[in-house]
């Protein structure tokens, strides 16, 4: 279970339409991710690999952030390759990309993207995604 989170960290009611796209191939840390930024306030989609990804972005108009894995077994694309599409696509899309095992090159992360290792405190992933819409929008 996360931690609590502060009120400066918890989207209020009138933003609850803030979504969040989470792209992992394990289940587990898919589960616990979607935990803590639900518990934020924020509306997540969940999705296992790049070509899931795809199709959310396709058909969900409040996605805002994208948070995706490096590494996943399945699909057509890794997380740096899924997030240079987004980032061509949905350039409004805010990308942070995590991973456990693979570190970035410059070339790996589009212009605006934001890269954590894995495991992520459930703080550092709500504090991310509120970094980003904060900027984006000049507030929650």
């Amino acid at each position: 279970m996360s931690p609590a989170l502060s009120p400066d960290q918890q989207v209020s009611s009138s933003a609850r339409k803030i979504g969040v796209l989470l792209v992992d191939d394990d289940p587990i840390v898919l589960m616990d991710m979607a935990q803590s930024l639900t518990e934020a306030g924020f509306v997540v989609f969940e999705a296992r690999n790049a070509d899931e990804a795809l199709r959310v972005l396709s058909t969900e108009p409040d996605v805002l952030m994208t948070i995706t894995d490096v590494d996943m077994r399945d699909g057509s694309l890794d997380g740096f390759q899924l997030a240079q599409v987004i980032a061509m696509r949905w350039p409004e899309i805010g990308l942070l990309i995590i991973s456990g095992q693979s570190r970035p090159r410059v070339s790996d992360l589009p212009e605006g993207a934001r890269f954590l290792t894995k495991p992520c405190e459930p703080r550092s992933l709500v504090g991310s995604v509120f970094a980003f819409v904060s900027q984006r929008s000049g507030s929650i």
